[in-house]
């Protein structure tokens, strides 16, 4: 599905190319959007726990920036820009002992993970004023937190909090049906390298994320 998003992506930046206009890109655009954040399941991401744990993988988050567009050669539009993304998610394991009406529902694990984003880009954008698609890529920082609750005799575990380099690339769309206010949405790959082990968690190997959002673009 992931492969299928960037063809997608590829499809649309090249329509949008064949388009003839002369209004230009704005000169910025900030972006205000609801996300759908993948956050790491990984050994080494997460504290160790008991085969069958339910940990979270994806869940709503906040993603918001801003892009500037110095210069345009032909029908292409360059633009830098950054963004932060921002996601967080539980999940709980259950056991269910019983039947009928002696079924008991036990909670034996809590995982609490989330991840934030640094996320700046340099894009190539097709299109014009009121309607453009783009490709861009970058080197940004990104960050993830886990623990689990302590519930019974299990205590809680956590996993550092540390940054770390991560490259992303992706692409998306804006339109704008008044003059200052359109939408927009995007999607993100993100490539976490490999975090060597510390004192409890095991080495985390690189991983990668995936992240859509979509929103309010002003211009």
């Amino acid at each position: 599905m992931r492969y299928a998003i960037v063809v997608l992506l590829l499809i649309t930046a090249v329509r949008a190319a064949a388009q003839t206009s002369s209004e230009r890109l704005p000169r910025f655009v900030v972006d205000a959007h609801a996300a759908t954040v993948g956050l790491p399941q990984a050994e080494g991401w997460v504290p160790v726990m008991a085969k069958g744990t339910e940990l979270p993988g994806r869940f709503l988050g906040l993603a918001g920036g801003a892009t500037v567009y110095p210069l345009r050669l032909g029908v292409v539009t360059f633009g830098v820009g950054a963004s932060i993304i921002r996601g967080s998610g539980r999940a709980e394991t259950v056991l269910v002992t019983g039947s009928g009406l002696t079924l008991k529902k036990t909670t034996i694990a809590v995982v609490h993970t989330a991840a934030t984003s640094l996320v700046p880009q340099v894009s190539i954008n097709f299109g014009r004023k009121l309607g453009w698609s783009y490709l861009s890529a970058g080197m940004g920082r990104s960050k993830a937190s886990s623990r689990s609750e302590a519930i019974g005799t299990s205590p809680a575990r956590s996993v550092p909090e540390t940054w770390s380099s991560a490259m992303n690339f992706g692409g998306g769309a804006r339109w704008f049906m008044k003059p200052r206010i359109g939408a927009g949405f995007d999607v993100r790959f993100l490539r976490l390298p490999s975090r060597a082990p510390t004192a409890l968690p095991p080495e985390a190997m690189g991983r990668q994320l995936w992240n859509i959002s979509a929103g309010i673009s002003i211009q």
